[in-house]
């Protein structure tokens, strides 16, 4: 039986479609090009520990006030004690204001003291004397960039315990005028010494604000 042409050409096209057609290639895996970039969480920053935090060095012995008024506290302290003389040297943060010298003092301890009618602290001095059966107070309120005395030093026999006392406080019948305990000698038989120290309070105006 002859075939046509036709049939022929069709048979030929058929057999070369499924030949070029074959099995399937795998894909290659490695594909040349950029490698891809993973993204990374960033580092966390380190933490500093509380106790490694360098604060403002301040003398053992300084105490902080608001002694200008203006709610920028500095420190005060006392960084000089002369025993020949008797002068106690105070000085302050950085030093802002002039030192203090307070004669007739062996040192003590200062404490700001905040007290009704005043702006800003004050600064008080618990002077030791060359009498060591006392104290000596001495308050301070600093104005125009100077230490003024608020009123005259006055001494507490250390048997009165001052330490148990509101030393200074504002005399709530005349505020322009501050109490303040000051110690008296008195003789008394009845004391194995023959005498004895009184404590008394009395009131004192201000001498600056």
């Amino acid at each position: 039986m002859k075939l046509s042409v036709t049939t022929i050409l069709v048979f030929t096209l058929t057999c070369t479609i499924l030949i070029s057609c074959g099995t399937p290639t795998k894909k290659n895996k490695n594909i040349i090009g950029p490698k891809t970039t993973q993204k990374t969480s960033p580092k966390p920053k380190p933490t500093i520990e509380p106790s490694k935090i360098t604060k403002p060095s301040i003398p053992d012995n300084a105490v902080i006030g608001n002694y200008n008024g203006d709610l920028v506290p500095f420190y005060a302290r006392i960084n000089k004690i002369d025993t020949n003389n008797g002068v106690t040297h105070i000085s302050f943060q950085d030093n802002r204001f002039p030192k203090l010298l307070v004669p007739k003092t062996y040192g003590g301890t200062i404490s700001p003291l905040v007290l009704e009618g005043f702006d800003r602290d004050l600064l008080l001095l618990t002077a030791k004397l060359k009498d060591e059966n006392f104290n000596k107070y001495f308050l301070y309120v600093l104005r125009n960039n100077q230490w003024k005395p608020v009123m005259n030093g006055f001494a507490i026999h250390k048997s009165n315990k001052p330490e148990t006392l509101q030393i200074i406080r504002v005399n709530p019948e005349k505020p322009n005028e501050l109490l303040r305990y000051y110690s008296v000698f008195n003789i008394d038989e009845n004391s194995e010494t023959g005498y004895a120290w009184l404590l008394l309070e009395e009131s004192v105006p201000k001498m600056a604000w």
